[in-house]
C-alpha cells in the first residue's frame, strides 16, 4: 500500500501550528489537517495520522474530548503516531529531531518494536478504548490491542524472545489459553484467546515465529488475537498509568506493507488470488427485473462489456446473446428470493433456486452470488435472521445443501448495503460483516456494493473504496466488486460515465478483484438515475464512455 501520511493539527491557533510543522511537511511531503473526522475517513487502513496531542486541541463537533481515544474508537484500523507536544514550538523542536535523523515516524524513540502479529491488518479494538467496560477490573481502558485473527489462524511472534508461560485458560482466566513472551530490555508480550498454543516453555523464538492459532477461548465474544505489551517498571516509574506495567503496543508496531518493513520486518504473505483473468474485468449488472432485451445488447456491445451480472431468472437466451457479442463473457448470477412478507429458511430457498441455478450451471455458469444485500429489512433481517450470526448460519446450510447438486459451482458471500444502521431498514454493513464472519470465510468469494455520490467519494473507503475495507478483513479471498455506481439524481451521465471508466482503471490491476458490476443496464422502474440505456430504447452517454476506455 502506498506512503500516506496525514498530520493532525490543533485547531486553535491552527496557522501558527501549520508554519511550526512546515520544514516537516517539506521533508516528507505529509498532507495537513485540523479535522479529525475528516483525518480518519480519508485514510486507508494502515495508513498513518501523526496526532498533535496539545490540550483542548480540538473540541467541539464531533470531538468533545481527548482526540486520541476519539480516533482509536471511530478508526482502529488506522495507524495513530502521537506527538506530544503543548506549543507550536515544542512541536517544531519535536519534527527537527526526525528530519535530522530522517525518522520519519519517531521510530528511534521507539528502540523497541513489534512485527504484525497475525496474517490480517486489522485492529478490532484499540488500546484504552471502552473505558466504561474496562473500569471494572481496575483499568483506564482496554489493556491491549484486538487483531483480528478468525478460528485458528496463525499467530506470530512480535519480537524475538524466550516464552516464559504458557497459560491453559485454567481458573475461567479472562484471557483462556495464552502465551507469554520475554524480550529483551524488560518488555514482554501476552498472545490471549488461543485455540492452541504451539510452543513451550523455555523455547526461543525469533521474530515472526509461529507461537499458536487463535480462537476466542477466555473472557471473549469472537475468534481475534488480544495482545498486550509490557515492560517491568513501567507503573512504577510513571511511564504509563495503567497497572502491572502496561504499556500501549500501538506506537510500537510495525503494520504490514509499511515502509518500516524496508528494515527486514516480516510482512503478511503475498497471496495468489483463483481467478484466472489475472485482472478486474469491466462489468455492468444486466436488466434489474426482467429479460435483456436488443437495447441492453447493444449498450453491453457499445460499452465492450467483458462480464455482466444476471438475476437467476434470466433466459438462456440472455446468456447466449451475451455470448455472441463476447465469448469470453464472464457471467455472474444472483440467487435470490421472496423475503419480504415471510421467513425463508435454507432449505426453501434451495428448493425455489435450484431449476433456475441448473439452467445456468447446464450452460457452463459457475459463480453465483447467494443472495443479495442481507443486512437490508426487506431481504431478509430481522425476518429469516436477527443478524450477521443467524444470516452465517443460513448462508452455511444453504450453500452445504447446494454443493451437493452443483459441486464444481463457487457460491459467493452476497454484497452488503454499505453504511451505518438504520432503525427499521438496515443493520450496520461491518457490525452485520463481523457477525457473519465464519460465512464469509466457507465462501468461494466475497462480493462488495460500493456506491458514492460525488468524485472523492469514489476513492473514499466509504464510497467507491470500500472493497479496501473487505480485504484488510480477507486478505486471502477472491473478491467481486457485484454493485457499484454513482446513484446521485440530477448528476448528469457523462459525468457518471467518466467516473466509470476512471473506477475501471483504478480496480484493472487490483490484486484479488474478478470483477465490478455496474448498476445497471437497465431497469422497467426504479434506478432513474443510474440505468445506462432509457426505455425508449436510447442509450445514455454511459455505455459509449465505458467503451471508450483505454484497454
Amino acid at each position: 500500500m502506498p506512503e500516506y501520511q496525514i498530520l493532525l493539527l490543533p485547531r486553535p491557533d491552527y496557522w501558527n501550528w501549520v508554519r511550526a510543522a512546515r520544514d516537516y511537511v517539506m521533508a516528507f511531503g505529509v498532507a495537513l489537517s485540523g479535522d479529525a473526522d475528516n483525518a480518519g475517513r480519508y485514510m486507508a487502513p494502515s495508513q498513518t495520522i501523526s496526532v498533535v496531542d496539545a490540550p483542548n486541541g480540538y473540541l467541539g463537533h464531533p470531538v468533545h474530548g481527548a482526540v486520541i481515544p476519539w480516533l482509536n474508537e471511530h478508526f482502529p484500523e488506522v495507524r495513530l503516531d502521537p506527538l506530544s507536544a503543548k506549543t507550536p514550538a515544542e512541536l517544531q523542536a519535536l519534527l527537527a529531531m526526525r528530519i535530522a535523523v530522517n525518522d520519519r515516524y519517531g521510530r528511534e524513540t521507539y528502540p523497541f518494536t513489534l512485527c504484525w502479529p497475525t496474517d490480517y491488518a486489522v485492529i478490532t479494538q484499540a488500546f484504552g478504548a471502552n473505558p466504561a467496560i474496562y473500569r471494572r477490573y481496575g483499568l483506564p481502558g482496554h489493556e491491549g490491542v484486538d487483531v483480528r485473527a478468525p478460528t485458528n489462524a496463525n499467530v506470530y511472534a512480535c519480537a524475538e524472545g524466550t516464552v516464559f508461560e504458557v497459560h491453559d485458560g485454567h481458573g475461567r482466566h479472562l484471557y483462556g489459553r495464552h502465551i507469554r513472551i520475554q524480550h529483551r530490555d524488560g518488555y514482554q508480550t501476552v498472545y490471549a484467546h488461543l485455540n492452541r498454543p504451539l510452543v513451550s516453555v523455555n523455547q526461543v523464538l525469533g521474530m515472526g515465529a509461529r507461537v499458536g492459532l487463535a480462537d476466542s477461548t477466555g473472557n471473549s465474544t469472537g475468534s481475534h488475537l488480544h495482545l498486550t505489551l509490557k515492560r517491568i517498571g513501567a507503573t512504577a516509574a510513571g511511564l504509563t498509568r495503567y497497572p502491572k506495567d502496561i504499556l500501549d503496543p500501538t506506537p510500537y508496531l510495525i503494520w504490514p506493507g509499511r515502509a518500516g518493513n524496508a528494515k527486514g520486518l516480516p510482512v503478511l504473505p503475498a497471496t495468489s488470488y483463483p481467478w484466472p483473468a489475472q485482472k478486474c474485468l469491466v462489468g455492468a449488472h444486466g436488466r434489474m427485473d426482467g429479460p435483456l432485451t436488443e437495447a441492453d445488447i447493444q449498450a453491453a456491445r457499445s460499452a465492450r462489456l467483458e462480464a455482466v451480472k444476471l438475476l437467476a431468472s434470466a433466459p438462456d437466451a440472455s446468456v447466449m446473446q451475451l455470448r455472441s457479442l463476447n465469448p469470453e463473457m464472464f457471467i455472474l448470477v444472483r440467487l435470490s428470493g421472496d423475503f419480504a412478507t415471510r421467513a425463508l429458511p435454507a432449505s426453501e430457498f434451495v428448493e425455489s433456486v435450484q431449476s433456475d441455478l441448473q439452467r445456468h450451471y447446464r450452460m457452463g455458469i459457475r459463480y453465483f452470488e447467494v443472495h443479495h444485500e442481507p443486512n437490508l429489512s426487506s431481504e431478509g433481517c430481522e425476518r429469516t435472521w436477527m443478524d450477521g450470526g443467524g444470516f452465517s448460519r443460513w448462508f452455511q446450510e444453504t450453500v452445504a445443501r447446494l454443493r451437493q447438486r452443483f459441486p464444481d459451482a463457487k457460491f459467493g458471500f452476497p454484497g452488503l448495503a454499505p453504511g451505518a444502521t438504520v432503525d427499521g431498514l438496515r443493520q450496520d454493513a461491518l457490525v452485520f460483516l463481523q457477525q457473519a464472519d465464519s460465512a464469509a470465510l466457507a465462501a468461494d468469494w466475497i462480493g462488495v456494493n460500493c456506491y458514492w455520490s460525488r468524485a472523492e467519494e469514489m476513492l473514499s473507503q466509504q464510497g467507491g473504496k470500500f472493497y479496501e475495507v473487505i480485504r484488510q478483513r480477507h486478505p486471502g479471498k477472491l473478491l467481486m466488486v457485484s454493485e457499484y455506481s454513482n446513484p446521485a439524481a440530477g448528476v448528469d451521465s457523462r459525468i457518471k460515465g467518466q467516473q466509470y471508466v476512471e473506477y475501471a482503471r483504478l480496480l484493472r490491476n487490483e490484486p484479488g478483484i474478478g470483477a465490478a458490476f455496474c448498476v445497471a443496464l437497465s431497469a422497467s422502474r426504479g434506478f432513474e438515475s443510474e440505468v445506462w440505456r432509457y426505455e425508449d430504447g436510447r442509450l445514455s452517454e454511459i455505455p459509449a464512455l465505458v467503451g471508450g476506455r483505454a484497454a
